[in-house]
């Protein structure tokens, strides 16, 4: 079997075999000087594209949600990059500042998530090299994107894989918003061995990505989801209807603490109380420049996305929203963080960095 060699799975997967949100068509991807993103705002009932021209086209892709999940819009970040270089040979002070100024814009998008820093760092010094050897930096930020995708999703397989081999047969997990890709190959993997996963997906608001995303991706897999409101989770962890509780995580610190998609600590208070295990998929370990929470920067969004659904207000006028979109979960209610190499005690995560790597190129 040949998957397509953009995913970086050649021999494991078809690309066809993978749900929407995994397939390089279903993240962003580099037409002819055009980024083409999926949105996702549209999904499940329409699949549309957004072509985006110029690196602001990009960065308001990303704030406005048509593209999220931290290793997806890493991906889209990298190619809105290229758009802020020349075609051909670039070797002039200005081109290389038009690539900062680039680089700046695309890191305001996300304050939060690490995934798309560690993008921008990695393709900035690569046209920076290209400059100074007289090649285009376009071209060298493209293979850049290119290969740390091949290489993200290498690292989501073998994290979801993991994922995988953590779950009993028949097991009925509680996620939180979209685990993003080690979710989706963890789904896959399961069907591969013939394991049956039966996911419980909370709603997630206001973008509702576990109902749009998470339900979709399960659903393409051929397994059993229910989507429930956001307070009905610590409700079935108590009646035993629930199994492990499964995020992802947009940074995960040195000591342990998990920054993930707001309401992902309520969730984990819930689980520890019942005595249930919290898995966190966070496929490229820790990131060494976080000590601990006092590092995270939380993005604070507008607070009109919470007392608006579909573009109707649903709070009388004058009522005001407050949005933080991401919480800090401490170690102590984190069971495993499973990475790419391997599942790890939340207090030991820091011997990822030592641990041998699956995935030697990857940049976020």
């Amino acid at each position: 079997m040949v998957a397509n060699d953009r995913l970086g799975l050649e021999g494991v997967f078809l690309e066809e075999e993978l749900p929407l949100l995994i397939r390089r068509r279903g993240m962003a991807d580099w037409h002819d000087g055009v980024v083409r993103i999926l949105d996702r705002r549209a999904l499940p009932h329409e699949e549309r594209y957004v072509d985006c021209a110029s690196v602001e086209e990009v960065a308001r892709c990303i704030e406005d949600m048509v593209i999220q999940g931290a290793f997806s819009l890493s991906v889209a970040a990298g190619y809105g990059l290229a758009l802020a270089a020349e075609p051909g040979v670039g070797n002039d002070d200005q081109g290389w500042a038009a690539l900062q100024q680039g680089s700046d814009r695309l890191l305001k998008t996300r304050p939060t998530g690490l995934a798309l820093h560690r993008m921008l760092k990695a393709c900035l010094g690569a046209a920076r090299t290209a400059i100074e050897q007289a090649e285009s930096p376009r071209d060298s930020i493209l293979a850049t994107v290119d290969r740390a995708a091949a290489a993200l999703a290498r690292q989501g397989y073998q994290t979801g894989r993991t994922a995988c081999e953590l779950l009993a047969d028949g097991a009925t997990v509680l996620t939180h918003c979209f685990p993003d890709r080690s979710y989706a190959y963890m789904l896959v993997e399961a069907r591969r061995v013939g394991k049956t996963i039966n996911v419980i997906a909370s709603e997630t608001r206001p973008y509702l990505q576990g109902a749009r995303l998470t339900s979709l991706c399960a659903l393409q897999t051929g397994f059993d989801v229910k989507v429930i409101t956001d307070g009905t989770g610590g409700s079935l962890m108590r009646r035993g209807q629930v199994d492990a509780f499964v995020t992802a995580a947009d940074r995960v610190c040195m000591d342990g603490t998990v920054c993930n998609k707001v309401g992902t600590y309520q969730y984990a208070l819930a689980a520890h109380a019942n005595g249930l295990p919290y898995f966190v998929l966070r496929q490229s370990g820790p990131d060494v420049e976080s000590a601990d929470e006092s590092a995270v920067e939380v993005e604070f969004r507008d607070g009109e996305e919470v007392v608006t659904i579909g573009g109707e207000r649903t709070a009388p006028a004058g009522v005001g929203g407050l949005y933080p979109a991401f919480d800090c979960t401490p170690p102590e209610l984190v069971t495993r963080i499973i990475t790419d190499r391997g599942a790890f005690r939340a207090e030991e995560i820091a011997a990822y960095v030592d641990a041998e790597p699956f995935v030697r190129d990857a940049v976020v």
